[in-house]
Order: C-alpha cells, then sequence, then structure tokens
C-alpha cells in the first residue's frame, strides 16, 4: 500500500518497540493466565475498527485488528496476519482505552518497521509542541496518512508509576552561565510582553547583568511545573516522564478490577490552549491524588486517530 505523500518515515527492526508484556503487567498480576482468556473474551464480542478508512476496501487487507470485547473500557486489540481472507497468525497484541479530549495535530514522523503492524507518531499540536505516541489504529490506518494534514487526535496514558510533587519544591541554582541566562531570559520576555522575540538567543547572549543582585544564586520553583520529556531510545519515544495538574478524577471498571483515572495536563504553552491527556492505573498506590494536586511519573502514551479536520 504505497502512499506518495506520506509524512516522512524512520524504519526500526520490531524488537526495538519493546515488548508489550510490562504494558499488560500494568493490567494483570499474573498476565501468562489472564491476558490469553481475555482476548479469548474479546473475540466472543468483536469490534473491527475502520481508523481513517472510508470503507473496507481503503483497509490494509494483509491484517485484521480486533478489538474486544464490545462496549468495554478498555480494549484488547489483536493484529492478525490474514492470507487469502484466512487467519494465520496473532502478530501482537496490546491494551488501549479512550479518552475525551481531541486536539488538532500534523504527522511529522512515523517510527514504524517492515511489519505495518505498530508504530510510535511524531505529533506537532503547534508550532511549540511535540509529542510521541504509540498508535493504537495504525495497521488500518499506515496507508492513509498524509504529510501537512491536521488529524483530529486523541492522546490517553497508561501509568506505570505516579508521585505527588510537594508543596514550594525548589532548587537553587549558583551556575554563573545557568543565572545569566535565567535572569536574561527573564529580563527579555518582560520587555517584550511575554513573547519570545525572534533573536532571543542572541539578546540572551548580549545581556549582561545590571545589579550585584543579578548575579546572585537563582532559587526556581518546581512545585506548579508542567513538563513532559518523551522517551530518548528511537522506537520507544512513548515511553514518557512527565508532571502537570490533575484537572479530572474519575474511574472505570475493566475484568473486576477499578481503574482510576486522571485528567492531567501534559503540555501548557503560553498563550495556547493546554494539552490535556487521560492517565490510567489500578494500582491503589496511586488512587488517592486529588483534583489541583501536581504529579509527576512515567506513562506509555497512545494516540487514536479516527477522523481528518476538514476545517484546514
Amino acid at each position: 500500500m504505497k502512499n506518495q505523500n506520506s509524512p516522512d518515515i524512520v524504519m526500526i527492526e520490531e524488537h526495538n518497540f519493546g515488548s508489550h508484556a510490562q504494558h499488560w503487567n500494568l493490567l494483570s498480576a499474573q498476565p501468562e493466565q489472564d491476558v490469553p482468556k481475555w482476548l479469548g473474551m474479546a473475540l466472543d464480542s468483536p469490534v473491527m475498527p475502520m481508523g481513517i478508512c472510508e470503507c473496507e476496501d481503503d483497509m490494509d487487507q494483509a491484517f485484521w485488528l480486533i478489538q474486544g470485547p464490545e462496549k468495554s473500557p478498555i480494549q484488547l486489540n489483536q493484529i492478525i496476519h490474514v492470507e487469502q481472507n484466512k487467519p494465520k497468525a496473532l502478530k501482537t497484541a496490546f491494551p488501549s482505552f479512550e479518552g475525551p479530549y481531541k486536539f488538532n495535530a500534523t504527522i511529522d514522523r512515523i517510527i514504524t518497521s517492515n511489519s505495518d503492524t505498530q508504530a510510535v507518531l511524531q505529533l506537532k499540536v503547534n508550532a511549540n509542541t511535540i509529542i510521541y505516541a504509540f498508535d493504537s489504529l495504525y495497521s488500518v490506518n499506515h496507508g492513509h496518512y498524509q504529510k501537512d494534514q491536521i488529524y483530529q487526535v486523541q492522546l490517553n496514558a497508561w501509568a506505570y508509576e505516579l508521585e505527588t510533587v510537594a508543596d514550594n519544591e525548589t532548587i537553587v541554582v549558583d551556575d554563573p552561565a545557568s543565572i545569566k541566562h535565567h535572569r536574561a531570559l527573564n529580563a527579555i520576555l518582560a520587555e517584550h510582553n511575554g513573547v519570545a522575540p525572534e533573536n532571543l538567543q542572541e539578546l540572551i547572549n548580549a545581556w549582561q547583568p545590571q545589579t550585584p543582585e543579578d548575579e546572585e544564586p537563582v532559587t526556581v520553583d518546581f512545585s506548579k511545573m508542567v513538563a513532559y520529556l518523551y522517551g530518548e531510545t528511537i522506537g520507544q519515544e512513548d515511553e514518557a516522564w512527565f508532571q502537570g495538574n490533575i484537572v479530572g478524577k474519575t474511574s472505570m471498571r475493566f475484568m473486576e478490577q477499578d481503574y482510576t483515572l486522571y485528567d492531567v495536563t501534559l503540555v501548557l504553552e503560553d498563550n495556547l490552549p493546554a494539552t490535556l491527556i487521560r492517565i490510567a492505573t489500578k494500582d491503589d498506590l496511586y488512587k488517592n491524588f486529588e483534583i489541583g494536586q501536581y504529579i509527576r511519573g512515567n506513562l506509555w502514551i497512545q494516540v487514536n486517530i479516527y477522523a481528518k479536520n476538514t476545517n484546514n
């Protein structure tokens, strides 16, 4: 399925994506027993999503993407290799769910393998924001992604670890170069009404301290910071670290287990809407955070893409 106007594609070996075993561990203490049983239950009540495909003929005939159980808050995804319209082998399986927050993004880069069953997308949310996410619908969408096309995307994430951020958590910066950079940046932004000028770095380099206080150590408050760092390993950029504030809290139930859902701010840019993501955890250690608190931790970020933005 050739696509002449595809986003940039980076090909890697399948094993470089890592194993979904660690993801199943987030749902079960004994995945080797539970997951085969769950996948069988999913096949008893299946859904075959089409993603952005308009009809079945648009879909890759070499694979079936089967989700289930139908109407379950957590979907068990199975990608099955097909020959002559007959299932031949299970290629991979992973859990997913959906959140309520949709926003516009372009796909700048696709990190995938020759199997066409898995991919991590580099999503450009705005001029300043890049987010990496595992594409839950790649096996059906991959032949149709277009460069510069704006898509409606929805992010969600599974939490590996979470913790609260202590109030008034600070660090003291005493390196002279870092002090100068911090003081210069604040001074320049103040002069430009909070908007970074195009020659920002040039102005920072030219800035000089005006008073003795400008050279004193800087205390930086991290307790109210929103931050997102994607993974450093190619093919595993969807394994991320974040810090953000909780703006919503709900729950869901799956296979007789309760999951806590946190809606958090993943990215916050000046003068732009916040990028929100829904995070799921069933760990009792992480169920008592409250709306308004800042939390941080490690996530596996997924994206679902069902539509183009027809207004662009």
